[in-house]
């Protein structure tokens, strides 16, 4: 009983945390090609992914903090701290990167952990990997008219408060 009471405190502060740090800082990637598809940052997409429930946005700057609202809803919604990196006292921020391709779908999701030990790296990615595999579908991505593969990254911190 206890235990669970200060994984929820745990929890809804790391939450708090994580909406202010998803919120400033979107992390840029630069334009690459993955065999043929060519895959456009989302920074620079003229009309982005959208989530559903975006749809209605009108203006890019709409659809960009609706997309950002409802990642930042998709991450508190679906977050586990791993109960071993909680009891370990566990930190550090991963980053992660993924595509939105053609489809909507989301495929080759990168993670990369500040900590310094192998053990500790894997326990973070493994959870910032686990949340951004279970994105719903989006509306993909437009440039210049034609259906893009769209790179987007974010920081995900994990700490405990």
């Amino acid at each position: 009983m206890i235990k669970n009471t200060i994984n929820d405190r745990l929890k809804t502060g790391l939450l708090v945390f994580l909406t202010f740090i998803i919120s400033f800082s979107i992390i840029s990637f630069k334009n690459i090609k993955l065999a043929s598809d060519e895959v456009i940052e989302f920074e620079v997409t003229e009309e982005v992914p959208l989530f559903k429930g975006c749809e209605d946005s009108s203006s890019r700057k709409e659809a960009v903090e609706c997309f950002n609202k409802k990642m930042m809803n998709h991450i508190k919604r679906n977050f586990t701290y791993p109960e071993e990196a909680l009891e370990n006292r566990i930190q550090g921020k991963v980053d992660v990167s993924f595509i939105i391709n053609e489809f909507g779908k989301i495929k080759d999701i990168k993670a990369s952990a500040s900590n310094e030990k192998e053990y500790d790296k894997k326990l973070l990615e493994t959870e910032a990997i686990r949340i951004v595999s279970i994105l719903p579908k989006f509306t993909p991505g437009k440039h210049k008219g034609k259906i893009v593969n769209v790179k987007y990254g974010l920081p995900i911190i994990f700490k405990m408060m």
